[in-house]
């Protein structure tokens, strides 16, 4: 009985620190829970924070802590509900085949419309197979959301997938040696990208060429960490991962976790504070908007459609578009790109 009381507390404090909404995408109900800051008169940064497989976005509020930590620096926090309690993010064990990309779109866009939100400054994670999904968003999103972290999630990229980042990617991964759940070495259970595959993959996506380590001593029975900075000189986009020796699956730091020398939620926190979408620099050459390392008439079709369709064309595009850096997409950029390819 008294465990019973503890747990109606707990459920109690988190209802009234949230508020509960939907949104109808693709004809079902979509839920989620919003935590705003008190503050609402400067614009909100929007951290997207995501459960795992067979969990919730109730669960999430409580394991990962990330309103304590969040809220009083005026950051706004939002726990998306899965279909079926999961993530469809492209593995053998899916349980929802929903396009849950978009409904992360559409859902980034009503809180947008709806809030005080800073839509430069909106960022992904998530736990396990939430972590996975943030994975997704990096790959595909990323014309909406600044920096993603994964919390013991790894990433599943799939041969018929192909992410076209034409703009800086950071992201932040947490992960046990020890997580007998999502396979911290190679190969993985499911065919993704464990974590040593993917700091491969997006190091060469951000072009990245500069290693930096530290450990992080862990006091009495807390877990020790070593932290693995990926880099370059001209910009401050990284690859960051916090190996947490003999780690299990679970989301560090937080009172349910096993003591480790590291709190991501404070982490991830930090992290995303450090980029702005508007200030993420241009990957591609001048030019090559799909990233094939061609410039071509493939190309071409890209920056005329963003001139005849500008309301069609994201934002993180356009700006890669604007080659003559006069803050529009026109004809002249259209003229300068084939110019580039000519000569």
């Amino acid at each position: 009985m008294y465990k019973i009381k503890i747990l109606i507390l707990i459920v109690s404090n988190i209802l009234l620190s949230q508020e509960y909404h939907e949104i109808i995408h693709g004809g079902m109900y979509r839920s989620f829970y919003l935590s705003l800051p008190e503050n609402s008169e400067d614009p909100h940064p929007l951290i997207i924070n995501m459960h795992g497989f067979g969990g919730s976005a109730l669960s999430q509020i409580e394991s990962s802590e990330m309103d304590q930590y969040a809220l009083p620096l005026n950051i706004a926090v939002v726990y998306p509900q899965g279909l079926n309690n999961s993530w469809n993010v492209g593995t053998f064990w899916d349980v929802n085949f929903y396009d849950d990309i978009d409904f992360i779109r559409a859902l980034i866009d009503s809180i947008s419309a709806d809030n005080n939100i800073d839509i430069n400054k909106i960022y992904a994670t998530g736990m396990s197979n939430g972590g996975y999904m943030a994975y997704e968003l990096a790959c595909e999103l990323s014309d909406k959301i600044a920096a993603f972290g994964s919390v013991t999630g790894n990433f599943m990229l799939n041969n018929e997938q192909s992410c076209n980042n034409i703009k800086e990617t950071p992201i932040i991964h947490f992960h046990g040696t020890s997580d007998m759940v999502v396979d911290y070495y190679p190969p993985s259970f499911d065919g993704s990208l464990t974590i040593s595959e993917s700091i491969d993959y997006w190091t060469e996506v951000n072009k990245l060429n500069s290693l930096s380590v530290d450990t992080i001593t862990g006091s009495n029975i807390e877990l020790d960490v070593e932290k693995f900075t990926y880099s370059r000189v001209s910009t401050n986009v990284a690859f960051i991962h916090y190996k947490v020796i003999n780690g299990g699956h679970q989301w560090f730091g937080s009172e349910w976790s096993y003591p480790t020398a590291i709190n991501a939620s404070e982490l991830l926190i930090e992290f995303f504070m450090e980029y702005s979408l508007d200030e993420l620099v241009c990957l591609t050459a001048n030019g090559d908007f799909n990233n094939d390392n061609v410039i071509d008439s493939s190309d071409y079709f890209i920056i005329l459609s963003a001139i005849i369709y500008p309301n069609q064309a994201n934002l993180s595009d356009n700006y890669c578009m604007d080659i003559n850096l006069d803050d529009k997409v026109d004809i002249i950029d259209l003229i300068l790109t084939i110019d580039i390819a000519l000569f």
